[in-house]
């Protein structure tokens, strides 16, 4: 039986993560989103949690609808210190999804059974992806690699979403919930 989400949002805050309910259907999925990953990020192709590794768009977006609530999680870090922002990147992306990834176990343990995490950034939870996922129990898939507008999420919640500040660096995940 479920519980309230009250608990899941007191442990976001606990682990550092600023967390805000959604509802699912306010979530934007585009196709143009996916552009990103196809012409413009070098590893594209070479992550099993990205495209074009992972369900379509159109699947997601049947998946999505499913889903009634969601947690928009954010975690920023000062990098204002960092000489190489992409190598600090990795790093405090991956701390990010592992505080992200215990939320999404104890929403499970309460009751959301279908609780689902997307990640932030591609998996790097290790060097390279062989053939088959090394990790599959925690491959989870970035949002906007299924097309999801972080964009508009974070303009309709009020957030800053700066692009180009590489002094303050925002991990965002999208926790599930039904």
């Amino acid at each position: 039986m479920r519980t309230e989400v009250q608990p899941i949002l007191d442990k976001a805050k606990n682990l550092g993560l600023s967390a805000y309910m959604l509802d699912a259907s306010d979530i934007d999925v585009e196709n143009r989103v996916r552009l990103k990953c196809a012409y413009g990020c070098k590893a594209y192709g070479k992550r099993l949690s990205c495209p074009p590794h992972i369900i379509s768009i159109d699947e997601f977006r049947k998946m999505l609808s499913e889903y009634s609530s969601a947690i928009l999680l954010i975690e920023e870090h000062d990098t204002s210190c960092e000489k190489d922002i992409f190598k600090a990147w990795s790093g405090l992306r991956k701390g990010s999804f592992h505080k992200m990834l215990e939320l999404e176990h104890m929403a499970f343990r309460h009751g959301f059974v279908y609780a689902q995490l997307l990640r932030p950034g591609s998996c790097n939870e290790c060097d390279i992806c062989g053939e088959n996922c090394n990790k599959p129990d925690i491959r989870r898939f970035p949002p906007e690699a299924v097309g999801i507008n972080l964009s508009k999420i974070m303009e309709k919640n009020s957030i800053d979403m700066e692009y180009c500040n590489f002094d303050r660096v925002k991990c965002i995940g999208i926790l599930l919930l039904e």
